[in-house]
């Protein structure tokens, strides 16, 4: 330092280059060099600052949406009741122990409608059909007309509807039989077809259960003792209307406009929400309001105070007029 500062008093005895080249040349460039690092700083923090806003408004989006999701989900599975339940009916001869009474040896059964809980929903109207497979035998050709009814009852046994309706085998000519046998004989052989009919039977097509009487089970009986069958079905099949009936027929609209939905009143809460807690106005409000409020009270229960004091001295002026003038 000692060598440079005897050169810079040789080159520059009178200081004008230090003071007026090279301070203001230095003083410039730091300048900008400050002005850089301040600009660097506060590009970093809006950098930070906008990273962190998009990642909060990422997740609060993804958070919203998945919300509308939910909400609908649960709406759907809620309100949208199972479209077909399917039981099996064993069919048995009913035991008549009086033969000369009502009794009739017919093939029945009872079939629960309940699986430990109801699955019958309030309001919707449902259909119960009885699906008969039958052999084209010559024996239940020759029935022709046959009764199946139906009676749905409740946990006390009461009955809640009763439904009887008729049926049969659909005819064939002996000539179709022959033709249809001749066409289909191999797979006839080889056991890939079988000579049956699936008979439907339509018992309820509007059946309503009642939460006060709720259905539990129903007994099906075939007014037919001779009927030949190979096996039987109850199918309660949902009868959707209004707005059932476009969720289930339509349910990529139905999901797309409910999702719509909830997402965009979701969105209005969360701004109005936004909106309500950014602004702390209302808080001061609220306070000074309390404050009112509580200066009220104690002003008035200093008033009472003041009253109740008030009448008290002058009870006891009277108390102390009275004594004076009974002492005269």
């Amino acid at each position: 330092m000692g060598l440079v500062g005897l050169l810079l008093m040789i080159l520059d005895p009178f200081k004008i280059i230090r003071n007026y080249v090279f301070k203001p040349i230095a003083t410039l460039g730091l300048a900008a060099a400050e002005e850089y690092q301040a600009r660097k700083e506060k590009s970093v923090k809006t950098t930070k600052n906008v990273f962190l806003k998009l990642i909060i408004v990422v997740l609060v989006g993804f958070s919203v949406v998945w919300a509308s999701i939910f909400l609908y989900l649960y709406f759907y599975y809620s309100y949208m009741p199972s479209v077909l339940h399917m039981k099996d009916v064993h069919l048995n001869l009913r035991e008549c122990k009086d033969p000369a009474g009502d009794c009739k040896p017919y093939p029945t059964a009872n079939v629960a409608l309940t699986n430990h809980q109801r699955f019958l929903m309030v309001g919707q109207p449902y259909k119960i059909i009885l699906n008969l497979e039958m052999p084209e035998s010559e024996q239940n050709g020759k029935i022709g007309m046959f009764t199946v009814c139906g009676t749905v009852k409740d946990y006390q046994q009461d009955e809640i509807a009763r439904s009887c309706r008729m049926s049969m085998l659909h005819y064939k000519s002996d000539l179709l039989r022959t033709i249809l046998t001749f066409v289909f004989s191999p797979l006839l052989v080889l056991g890939y077809r079988e000579e049956k009919q699936l008979v439907t039977v339509e018992l309820f097509s509007n059946f309503l259960d009642d939460s006060s009487q709720p259905a539990t089970n129903i007994d099906i009986t075939i007014q037919c003792r001779d009927i030949q069958l190979y096996s039987a079905q109850l199918h309660v099949v949902a009868n959707f209307t209004g707005l059932r009936y476009l969720m289930f027929n339509w349910p990529v609209l139905s999901a797309i406009i409910g999702i719509t939905t909830n997402l965009f009143f979701i969105l209005i809460v969360c701004l109005l929400s936004w909106y309500h807690w950014d602004d702390t106005e209302w808080i001061t409000d609220i306070r000074d309001r309390y404050q009112q409020i509580v200066q009220g009270v104690t002003k008035v229960a200093a008033l009472d105070q003041a009253q109740e004091q008030f009448k008290t001295d002058k009870k006891t002026d009277a108390i102390s007029t009275d004594w004076i003038v009974d002492e005269e």
